[in-house]
């Protein structure tokens, strides 16, 4: 860990020193850390104009002190230090359709980057925030509250960007940066998109941070649920127990029925698995959307199967969109309103009758049709 030096931060690094404690788990609580500890995130640099303040305890001006950012809980820490491990990141970079998608997301709008002022929330290993600058942001603040961070500063000097790619170790909440952002990066979704993702924390920088007509990407996410059958799986899990070597266990089935069904899980499904056309579950725009809004969700759905098959439960997927931000300008000082994404008339409820226009916008997309990735779905 490196540590400040006579009240000062080495190599452009801050600190906080709030974040401790850890766990491990299986792969779906490895990739739910990530979402709470990246989405908290955060280091710095101690030159020029590029300066990032010291951590603040209250401000002077008691008419300008800000809300209190909420404490940092025994989970959050063990959360942030999950994030640690290089296997959740190794995993991550190696899922080919999510990295290659964000890259081509940021080029794609590289005249919203070059020249301009970036936060990338929940940096981790700081491959976002190294693409932010290759497309010619003038700053990227990389934030991070998992001390994976320390990593991402050497890659950060390593690469030859200190002047450029400002590291901070801290939760979005509690870090300090003395100027706007043009630009909000984040790879914040979790499993199902919203489970223990770091929705939260975007809406966080960019409430404090981004500028109006500010970009932010991914813009829009939209989560799926479909009705399905997987006869191969309850097979496996329920089925299983009619014969045991030669045993009849079937009085056991009915508890492996309730064990089967009772918890998610995250596995690969077919477009033969889904029994119906998707209903959209949640659509979020990224520019509105409000934490209270995520607090709850609740969607109405009817489905009517294609096919006459088994119906052993539902399953979820999500798509992210890239989209930059079309200003229509307001004279009464409010956000600027933005242009509907591609998928916008997807309400909630509504059937997914087609997939958005790849002309019209970049997607990230984990359904069963698409080429698979890390989060798989959750059935």
């Amino acid at each position: 860990m490196l540590q400040p030096t006579d009240g000062g931060y080495t190599n452009g690094y801050h600190h906080d020193g709030a974040v401790a404690g850890g766990i491990s788990g299986g792969h779906r609580v490895r990739r739910g850390s990530r979402g709470r500890s990246r989405g908290r995130r955060g280091g710095g640099s101690s030159d020029g104009d590029a300066r990032v303040s010291q951590w603040q305890q209250h401000h002077e001006d008691e008419e300008e002190r800000e809300k209190p950012a909420p404490p940092c809980t025994e989970f959050d820490t063990a959360y942030f230090n999950s994030y640690a491990h290089v296997g959740i990141h190794e995993e991550m970079i190696k899922d080919r359709v999510r990295t290659d998608t964000y890259r081509n997301a940021i080029f794609q709008h590289q005249n919203f980057i070059a020249g301009k002022v970036v936060v990338d929330v929940g940096c981790g290993t700081g491959i976002l925030s190294i693409f932010c600058a290759q497309a010619g942001a003038r700053r990227v603040y990389a934030v991070d509250a998992s001390d994976i961070a320390v990593q991402a500063n050497e890659i950060v000097k390593a690469n030859n960007l200190c002047d450029k790619v400002i590291v901070l170790h801290g939760r979005v909440e509690d870090v300090e940066i003395d100027e706007e952002v043009d630009v909000i990066v984040s790879e914040w979704m979790g499993y199902m998109l919203l489970y223990e993702s770091m929705l939260g924390s975007v809406i966080t920088a960019r409430d404090r941070w981004l500028k109006p007509g500010g970009l932010i990407l991914p813009s829009h996410a939209t989560l799926y649920m479909a009705p399905v059958t997987h006869p191969d799986r309850y097979s496996e899990s329920v089925d299983f127990w009619r014969n045991v070597y030669g045993i009849d266990m079937s009085a056991i089935m009915p508890l492996a029925k309730q064990c089967a069904f009772e918890e998610p899980s995250v596995e690969t499904i077919t477009v033969e698995n889904v029994l119906t056309w998707p209903q959209v579950v949640k659509h979020v725009d990224c520019y509105t959307v409000t934490t209270q809004e995520l607090e709850s969700i609740t969607s109405r759905f009817k489905f009517e199967s294609m096919m006459r098959s088994p119906f052993h439960g539902f399953a979820f997927w999500f798509d992210v969109e890239f989209t930059g931000p079309a200003v229509f300008p307001l004279n009464n000082g409010m956000r600027p309103s933005f242009v509907e994404p591609s998928n916008s008339n997807m309400t909630e409820g509504n059937q997914r009758k087609k997939r958005p226009n790849p002309n019209d916008a970049l997607v990230l997309s984990t359904a069963p049709e698409d080429p698979p990735t890390h989060w798989q779905q959750v059935l």
